[in-house]
């Protein structure tokens, strides 16, 4: 995800806005999260709202964020928001 999660916000600028505006507050919610650890449950909380958006839009993902959302979630697998 290092080429999502960066401050270069030119990625995500460059990304049709269906999928920007999809997208664009979870990642930076996770991101932030990142930033200013305040906790596992609320970082798994985010990580999962922005799977769950991102399933909507990926068929019109470019295939480089796909396979990013798709390794994501793979690695998500089984892990409990608790």
């Amino acid at each position: 995800m290092d080429l999502v999660l960066t401050e270069d916000d030119v990625y995500l600028d460059s990304l049709p806005e269906e999928i920007e505006v999809s997208i664009g507050v979870p990642l930076i919610e996770v991101a932030r999260t990142l930033d200013e650890p305040i906790g596992d449950k609320e970082f798994r909380g985010g990580v999962r709202l922005l799977l769950e958006v991102g399933a909507v839009v990926a068929p019109r993902m470019p295939s480089e964020l796909r396979d990013l959302f798709e390794e994501l979630r793979l690695a998500m697998r089984g892990v409990t928001v608790r």
